[in-house]
């Protein structure tokens, strides 16, 4: 059964207890991959990832005393989108040692992976690990990637009122100046503006002209046992010379 669990490997483990007072941890990259090491003994001495997969992220690094914890990212999205899935079993933190480059965390989720759905028309796989680093409390710790991935929820906020709302907004006049410029929009508020026409056009036939006798009024709501000449309008019940 392969090993499950979170360790910092024996070079991260001499590499962070080296820093001195006022240096900097520079954490210069995320890896996923999907291997998993066969023993403790073999995740303890590992300097890479087993079988190493994509490029992660990860949120700012955040200080609480002498341990430093932030969450690794792997989201499908990244780096031009994840063109076919696989089996998320291993990350890696890695960090900057002089020239040289050093895995200081190493994550191994054992028989247990995670499958990573590829990108697909917007469709976004995510996967999240938290990790906490312990170093001395002098030691600055800082990223050499952008961590892009991660919204705040001020950021989220800032986000849809710069950028989705005045989308929105625009999207919706476009919408109100096509509807005030469709001449068939509300058919049936129509026929009833019609129908309201031709009654007040009645109206004004029966008292604004001098009637006298037995009065009475002709509609053409339809034309059952009816021959006349002309154009039925139907929606003002009339006919049209």
């Amino acid at each position: 059964m392969a090993e499950y669990g979170f360790f910092v490997p024996a070079a991260g483990r001499s590499y962070i207890a080296g820093l001195m007072a006022g240096e900097t941890l520079e954490i210069s990259r995320i890896m996923v991959g999907s291997g998993k090491p066969a023993t403790l003994e073999d995740m303890a001495s590992l300097t890479d990832l087993v079988a190493p997969v994509a490029q992660g992220t990860s949120t700012e690094p955040l200080r609480k005393g002498d341990s430093v914890e932030m969450v690794v990212e792997y989201r499908s999205d990244l780096n031009g989108g994840l063109s076919t899935g696989f089996w998320l079993n291993e990350f890696g933190v890695f960090a900057m040692d002089g020239d040289d480059e050093v895995m200081i965390y190493y994550g191994c989720l054992g028989d247990f992976p995670q499958w990573v759905s590829a990108y697909n028309q917007g469709a976004i796989d995510i996967r999240r690990y938290p990790v906490v680093l312990q170093v001395a409390e002098a030691v600055n710790v800082v990223i050499a990637y952008p961590a892009l991935a991660f919204m705040t929820a001020e950021d989220v906020e800032e986000f849809c009122m710069t950028v989705i709302l005045p989308q929105f907004l625009a999207q919706a006049q476009e919408l109100i100046d096509a509807h005030d410029a469709d001449a068939d929009a509300h058919p049936a508020i129509h026929t009833e503006m019609d129908g309201l026409d031709s009654r007040l056009t009645l109206l004004e036939l029966m008292y604004s002209t001098d009637v006298s006798g037995n009065p009475f009024t002709i509609t053409f709501q339809n034309l059952d046992g009816v021959t006349v000449e002309g154009v039925h309008n139907v929606a003002q019940a009339r006919i049209e010379f």
